[in-house]
């Protein structure tokens, strides 16, 4: 699908293995964007399965986020797993939390900084020590990311007329970078 779509990647569409978006500022282009998908789809011989496709969406999930003409956010159907998960136990739960919060990393400010102390906590068990030493710092650490994720904030699609911010930080363990805008409601 990346070779078929390629002159068209980034300019109308995005691929991900067989699945295909179709973005256009206003609806004619969308419809001339996707006679060119289909073109190109034909011209490889490749068919759509029409109960996989949905055509005209002002918005839709994909890949653990929802997308609309205002930006993209995380899906709170997936953010439910994170809000849910219970205080670690073991290195393992550390682990699978990081994970599961470092998919949204983009959508946390300081990310780096918030989860230094359950870093610490692998770093600890990749010298050998295996046995999680929960603390304060790591219980604040894994509320403020819950927190933070069920009031991430929307992405939007920059507004090159409006000023940009560019806000940089580092400290002894990392080190950040976050350009963001100033939207009206």
């Amino acid at each position: 699908m990346d070779i078929v779509l390629a002159g068209l990647k980034w300019q109308c569409c995005l691929v991900y293995i067989d699945d295909v978006v179709i973005f256009s500022p206003t609806f004619e282009q969308h419809m001339t964007d996707l006679e060119r998908v289909f073109q190109a789809l034909q011209s490889a011989n490749l068919t759509l399965k029409a109960s996989k496709c949905q055509f005209c969406r002002r918005e839709m999930r994909y890949l653990g986020h929802i997308i609309t003409q205002n930006g993209i956010k995380p899906d709170p159907d997936l953010i439910k797993s994170v809000t849910n998960f219970p205080q670690p136990k073991k290195i393992k739960d550390v682990q699978s939390f990081l994970g599961l919060t470092g998919y949204y990393r983009r959508f946390i400010k300081d990310y780096s900084k918030i989860v230094e102390p359950l870093l610490q906590q692998l770093r600890n068990s990749q010298q050998g020590n295996h046995q999680l030493k929960w603390s304060k710092e790591c219980t604040n650490a894994f509320e403020t990311l819950k927190k933070k994720l069920t009031n991430a904030p929307i992405m939007n699609t920059p507004n090159f007329e409006q000023p940009f911010i560019l806000e940089l930080d580092a400290c002894e363990y990392g080190l950040g970078a976050i350009l963001t805008q100033e939207y009206d409601e």
